[in-house]
């Protein structure tokens, strides 16, 4: 059904999934930090660091972050406000994945690694833009031992694209997709269609794959299909600010290929900087 793709606010959310990758790089650099003593100066250190960094942090989708201990219980508590309402389909995804995707980039992290090895947990609460509840986490030892031992995607595995990898990632847009990936797979409940895997090709493209319901792969299937949403994303303009963004991890493309619910490819689209022109 073509109707599908007149709307792509409820067909397919692509301003979302671009600032889901931003607010995941913006996490990964909060986190970062050298130098870890015991715990309670190690906590001390986690804090000075996540704050003073969260001064200077202004996304499209976090108004605004800050990081404070409860040193006799050992807690660190990380309160995220986002520009998001209650309504905003991105609220439900953070409750559905945002738990998983904390918890890896703070395992990814030597310092807080070491932190919640050490019987420190991170609560972790995100609000609305009129700062009502959206979801609250802990993340602990226990979860960290759980995340550790769940065994990867076999959709993973493939050997054309980077990421991920089965070592540890290094560099930063390894982490960022490692993290993302631990979330997925994502679906949009208003219409079927589902993230599974979010990869960086040979290219250096930002590759998203999305198994689609039924009534959307067969438009999607068509050249005129695929060109409808190019123009519904492209004229959206919020590609163009994110791909500024994007250029420090050397992506200069995006890209999405679309499978039917058997896993076949039924088609893809490709964005560069030359579209956004």
């Amino acid at each position: 059904m073509y109707k599908l793709l007149q709307h792509p606010t409820t067909s397919f959310r692509s301003k979302f999934h671009f600032e889901l990758f931003t607010l995941t790089a913006l996490l990964l650099s909060l986190f970062f930090f050298a130098g870890c003593r015991d715990s309670r100066d190690g906590m001390a250190d986690f804090i000075k660091a996540y704050n003073e960094q969260a001064r200077y942090t202004n996304t499209a989708s976090v108004s605004s972050t800050s990081a404070e201990a409860d040193y006799k219980e050992k807690i660190i508590k990380i309160k995220v406000v986002t520009t998001y309402s209650a309504s905003d389909p991105e609220s439900n995804f953070i409750k559905q994945a945002m738990p998983g995707m904390m918890m890896e980039l703070l395992r990814q992290q030597p310092s807080s690694n070491k932190l919640i090895k050490d019987g420190v947990k991170f609560e972790i609460t995100y609000y609305t833009e009129k700062l009502s509840e959206i979801l609250s986490a802990t993340l602990d030892k226990k979860k960290m031992e759980e995340l550790s031992k769940a065994t990867p995607d076999a959709l993973n595995n493939d050997p054309s694209f980077i990421n991920p990898k089965a070592k540890a990632p290094s560099s930063p847009i390894e982490q960022i997709l490692a993290a993302l990936n631990k979330s997925l797979p994502y679906t949009d409940a208003s219409n079927g269609a589902t993230i599974f895997r979010i990869d960086q090709n040979r290219l250096g493209d930002l590759v998203y794959h999305v198994r689609t319901p039924k009534d959307l792969a067969g438009p999607l299937k068509t050249k005129a299909g695929v060109e409808l949403m190019k123009s519904e994303i492209l004229r959206s303009g919020k590609l163009k600010k994110l791909m500024s963004g994007f250029r420090k991890f050397q992506i200069n493309a995006v890209k999405y290929v679309y499978y039917d619910q058997k896993g076949n490819q039924i088609n893809e689209l490709r964005l560069t900087t030359a579209d956004l022109n």
